[in-house]
């Protein structure tokens, strides 16, 4: 392998995606790492794509051994809290024991650095013994062991923890949700069941995932080992605005049901300062991401009723 290799699994996600560019565009050789389950390759911008079941062990040591990596980018994982609550066992298994088994390998085919990227919604602040569910559960263990492997061992392990990611590409979080509806809605002439949000007031932090794959490249260029960066756009937007963003880019009056859930509270803001330092902050507006999602889910529609995405609503 060339002196700048970066294994980027989770390669065929919505940020893995993201990252397989960067690191291409960057001059890296990227090789990407999907589920056996996954086609292999499907558009995703790397040097060479590889299957690899990473809750199996001994085929992650074979992986790291055979491509040996300068870099690992850990991005794989399962992300959704419903999920986790219906079956934690996968999702411990996937996101902290697939850390584990990623780390011995490293620890085993020689230092390369790793950055894990991680949630804000782990439960730090909480304690590990109190979560607020599964997966959070979760992603503080894979947090703990990426901290525990670099004091133990001295491996050059980072751990990145992004806010909302937004942005082109088919996002599983609430704003990739609206896009893919909003788009529908179009389709249908507004002649869809409306989209419900749980209050106006409730406010987070939207962050483009295209600025968050940046980060995650400054972080494994300069990065400190052993470190925690927490990433954020610094700016919180009320579901109101978020609302709003989607109505205005929309070609159609959209329909919306809005409830009062005053339970649910507002996350507090996170220190970016670690890679503010680093020289990184964000370049994408929440408006021009939303536009941007928007307009990827229109194109990603006519591409499968293989129509022109210049036919696309005005």
């Amino acid at each position: 392998m060339t002196a700048r290799t970066i294994l980027i699994t989770g390669a065929g996600g919505f940020t893995g995606r993201h990252a397989c560019r960067q690191f291409m565009n960057a001059g890296w050789n990227v090789i990407g790492i999907v589920s056996p389950r996954s086609p292999a390759g499907d558009g995703i911008e790397a040097s060479h794509v590889e299957k690899c079941d990473l809750t199996d062990g001994a085929a992650v040591m074979r992986l790291l051994k055979r491509m040996e990596p300068t870099a690992v980018l850990h991005a794989a994982g399962r992300n959704a809290v419903d999920y986790s609550w219906k079956d934690p066992t996968s999702t411990i298994a996937v996101n902290f024991m697939s850390t584990v088994y990623i780390l011995e390998a490293v620890r085993a085919m020689g230092p390369c650095k790793v950055l894990i990227i991680g949630s804000m919604l782990r439960s730090e602040q909480e304690g590990i013994s109190v979560p607020a569910h599964p997966y959070g559960f979760s992603k503080t263990l894979q947090a703990e062991v990426a901290k525990a492997w670099h004091h133990l061992y001295g491996l050059p392990v980072m751990v990145a923890e992004p806010s909302n990611l937004i942005g082109p590409g088919g996002s599983a979080g609430l704003c990739g949700k609206i896009a893919r509806w909003t788009i529908a809605a179009e389709e249908a002439g507004g002649q869809l069941p409306p989209f419900q949000l749980s209050s106006l007031h409730e406010a987070r932090d939207f962050l483009d995932v295209r600025d968050a794959v940046s980060a995650y490249e400054i972080v494994l260029e300069d990065g400190v080992p052993g470190s925690n960066y927490a990433l954020e756009s610094g700016a919180f937007r009320t579901l109101g605005e978020v609302r709003q963003t989607f109505d205005e880019a929309s070609s159609i009056v959209l329909p919306w049901v809005i409830g009062n859930d005053s339970s649910r509270a507002s996350p507090a803001a996170r220190d970016t300062s670690y890679i503010r330092e680093l020289g990184w902050k964000p370049v994408y507006s929440f408006r021009q991401s939303i536009r941007d999602a928007l307009e990827d889910e229109r194109k990603r529609r006519q591409r499968e009723r293989g129509g022109s995405p210049s036919d696309r609503m005005a």
